[in-house]
């Protein structure tokens, strides 16, 4: 099912580095989502964030005073999606607050900027905001209409923003002061700014954005989401296993060291959790990771008690107290853990000459 365009605009400014804002162009006539050229662009752009290139922060408004007119705006504004006057004014009023960002930030740019609210392919409403440089690919008319797209790489974006529609009007429901723990209230993505935040984060500003997802949600996260990935494809099921401890292995460095977990690395490191020629089966992962149902940041800090959580088990009762990797854990002969359910037994193998005359001398001791 493709995507069906609801109402699209191009609108834009020009600004260099270390320069002042000119240009400033507002179209009071949205565009004809029936030319091929506006579907080819907006078709192309809705799918590019979270792909390699284009890694998504998940967030939500800010709610400190310090957001803008624009989160209040768009509240508005979803209450008559069909309006395309409305659509217009909300994108007139994006332009002012991205032309008063820009002028505050010394490296930020100007370009074309595409507004445009669509559903999704399981029909579900959402509003994209993107600043496209028109660098020969993309040929606009003196209207700022597409009516070409020839050889863009519209693989790296230069600025981006899009909100779940439906999980915004959702989130408007829930009491900040009774919120459910672990309620998901991140609907809106941005290209990550990992780059240069002064250049960048003038458009996330603009928008009212802040950064959601905690560094304890992103490690209890990522557990899950290469779980579900390994389970989702039959030839990695087996591997799953594997896969943990790859990323157990990564996140431990990544704690002893003081350095931020990447998806790049991580994925990186369930790779290695599968044999030679498996490559086709990982071309999606970054995407799913970071995609709307696991929004694993590009980078985040390793939290350690989440990140405990999943490589440890601890087991406790009135008799023994037991903590090892989770990793360890098995129900073959092998596992150095080994479990028996129906013997109702936990035997430890491969036990360390230091553990083994520990054993003896407690044994000796009576």
């Amino acid at each position: 099912m493709a995507i069906h365009i609801v109402h699209s605009v191009i609108h834009g400014f020009n600004k260099e580095q270390h320069g002042p804002v000119t240009g400033i162009v507002k179209r009071p006539v949205l565009l004809d989502n029936e030319l091929q050229a506006v579907k080819d662009l907006v078709s192309g752009l809705s799918v590019l964030l979270g792909k390699k290139t284009n890694s998504q922060a998940w967030g939500r408004f800010g709610n400190d005073g310090r957001q803008g007119p624009f989160p209040a705006s768009f509240a508005a504004y979803t209450q008559d999606l069909p309006s395309a006057e409305q659509f217009k004014n909300l994108s007139h009023l994006v332009v002012d607050q991205l032309v008063e960002q820009a002028g505050e930030k010394a490296l930020s740019t100007g370009g074309r900027i595409l507004f445009t609210l669509f559903n999704d392919e399981n029909g579900s409403p959402v509003f994209l905001v993107a600043m496209i440089k028109q660098k020969g690919g993309l040929i606009l008319d003196e209207n700022f209409v597409p009516i070409g797209i020839v050889e863009v790489d519209l693989s790296k974006l230069h600025q981006a923003a899009q909100i779940q529609v439906n999980h915004f009007t959702a989130d408007q429901e829930v009491d900040d002061n009774d919120e459910q723990e672990g309620l998901d209230r991140n609907y809106l993505s941005f290209l990550s700014p990992k780059t240069n935040s002064q250049a960048s984060n003038y458009f996330i500003d603009a928008l009212g954005c802040i950064v959601g997802i905690t560094s304890a949600k992103a490690t209890d996260q990522i557990f899950l989401a290469v779980d579900a990935f390994f389970v989702a494809n039959v030839q990695l099921t087996p591997l799953r296993k594997k896969a943990k401890e790859k990323i157990v292995e990564y996140l431990q460095r990544q704690l002893d060291t003081g350095q931020l977990a990447t998806l790049e690395d991580i994925c990186t490191a369930v790779k290695q959790a599968a044999p030679p020629g498996y490559d086709a089966h990982f071309e999606n992962i970054l995407a799913f990771l970071n995609g709307p149902e696991y929004k694993i940041p590009d980078e985040f800090v390793v939290h350690e008690s989440a990140y405990k959580k999943h490589a440890k088990i601890s087991l406790d009762n009135e008799r023994i107290n037991l903590k090892f990797p989770r990793s360890d854990l098995g129900t073959s002969r092998e596992a150095k853990i080994g479990y028996d359910k129906d013997q109702r037994t936990l035997t430890i193998r491969d036990l360390s000459d230091e553990f083994i005359a520990k054993l003896d001398q407690t044994l000796a001791n009576g």
